[in-house]
């Protein structure tokens, strides 16, 4: 479990000082309204997690409870009872994602060309897009077709493997991103980190896991009943995925809208070194989500309970730490450098601060209640995204990202955690009643 935590932290930390390396070239090798460029196509392309609609975290459950009495043998093979129900699911699920990334490829490039080119600012000069979107739209639907892999092996406990391949994943694509930057390559830096996931996961398949590949294939027999085994968790896993883009990527094209390409950047930028520090502050709660679905499958409380609060309580710690440091760095370093105009004002970047703080323990609470393969979380989430989205487009534009951030902390920290509070507390009473069956 030690080895699970170390690969883990170390991916996370590669994750923070990458992108900490990128958030400084981009701001030295890019203009400012080029910056808006960059951030705001990484927020269109992270539209494709709406056609995940949050099936991989359903896959990480569905599979930690089927995985109970198997284990791995050769090569992406497994042994045990179940295998055959097992591979079957793999199959199905992995047919479903070449389907959803053709969906993504024929929408994603037209949406993308329209939204860029009807504009009201007008393009700055040197700035050629539209080959750069096809790229990045047509990259991203061949990495969502590897999602399932990697979650059908965390699902089954298997940490230390799929953290050391995102590792692997994240040091291609940010070297490939940055030597993209150094070689003026502009918006093609963006395609970079897609094109280099769907390479790093397509090796790792062909050498450890290959029968995997396979599946689609070869498996035979009766599959899983989508309405009834998959669908109910999906559409509220899915629904609350949306609000999520929702109420965090979706500002930086709202603001490239409204207020231009200089302050988009801005707001990207600072987004970036924000939900770096929550992606961060995750580690320690990512690595025990197939551990507490298994104790939930087993009404094991105890061993839930420690598991989830003992991380809860670091994971929080550590958010608190990074934030006053970066609070300090701001401060006190970044006026000495010339990129202080690259990101937002202290106060408004302080507000993302806290915003990431309330979606740390959110999310926290979200993640442990999986375990009982529930999503209690998600009228919740609508809700809250259909306060925040209307709100903050307006603020963005009358009172710009000042006005956005605002509306974000003020709903977050007076509705959204207080409420999700107290369903975590409810629901957790609930499903571990003697008469509820987990």
């Amino acid at each position: 479990m030690k080895t699970d935590l170390l690969i883990l932290l170390t991916q996370r930390l590669w994750q923070a000082f990458s992108g900490v390396v990128t958030i400084f070239l981009v701001a030295h090798f890019l203009t400012p309204e080029l910056q808006g460029w960059y951030y705001s196509f990484l927020s269109i392309a992270a539209l494709y997690t709406l056609f995940d609609l949050g099936l991989s975290m359903v896959i990480v459950q569905l599979t930690a409870h089927l995985f109970v009495g198997l284990s791995w043998g050769h090569k992406g093979t497994t042994k045990g009872t179940g295998t055959g129900q097992f591979q079957r699911f793999t199959a199905q699920i992995i047919r479903h994602y070449c389907v959803l990334a053709l969906i993504f490829a024929l929408l994603a490039i037209p949406g993308g060309i329209i939204f860029f080119s009807h504009q009201p600012q007008a393009t700055p000069q040197g700035v050629h897009w539209m080959m750069a979107w096809i790229g990045m739209a047509c990259v991203t639907a061949l990495a969502i077709i590897t999602i399932p892999a990697l979650a059908l092996v965390e699902g089954s406990g298997n940490i230390k493997e799929v953290y050391a391949v995102r590792l692997i994943q994240g040091m291609a694509g940010s070297i490939a991103c940055w030597i993209a930057l150094i070689s003026n390559g502009g918006l093609w830096a963006t395609v970079m980190t897609p094109l280099m996931s769907v390479f790093t996961i397509a090796l790792w398949l062909k050498i450890k896991r290959p029968f995997m590949l396979l599946a689609p294939k070869n498996t035979i027999g009766a599959e899983l009943q989508w309405k009834t085994e998959v669908w109910p968790l999906q559409w509220k896993t899915g629904l609350t995925w949306l609000c999520s883009y929702l109420i965090t990527a979706i500002y930086t094209p709202i603001l490239f809208h409204f207020q231009g390409a200089v302050v988009a950047g801005q707001m990207g930028l600072s987004l970036t070194i924000a939900n770096m520090l929550g992606v961060l502050a995750q580690a320690w709660i990512a690595r025990h989500v197939p551990a507490m679905a298994q104790a939930a499958a087993v009404r094991n409380w105890a061993e839930l309970d420690r598991l989830f609060l003992n991380d809860l309580f670091v994971s929080t710690t550590a958010y608190l730490a990074g934030a006053a440091v970066l609070c300090g760095l701001y401060l006190y370093v970044l006026p000495l450098t010339p990129y202080q105009d690259r990101i937002l004002p202290f106060w408004t970047f302080s507000g993302l601060l806290g915003v990431g703080l309330f979606n740390h323990f959110i999310t926290a609470f979200a993640s442990q209640l999986r375990s009982y393969k529930q999503e209690p979380l998600v009228w919740l989430t609508v809700t809250s995204a259909a306060i925040i989205v209307p709100c903050a487009i307006w603020a963005s534009s009358v009172y710009s990202a000042q006005g956005v951030v605002a509306t974000i902390f003020s709903v977050q920290l007076f509705i959204y955690l207080p409420i999700a509070t107290w369903i975590w507390i409810k629901s957790n009473k609930i499903w571990r009643a003697p008469a509820h069956e987990a």
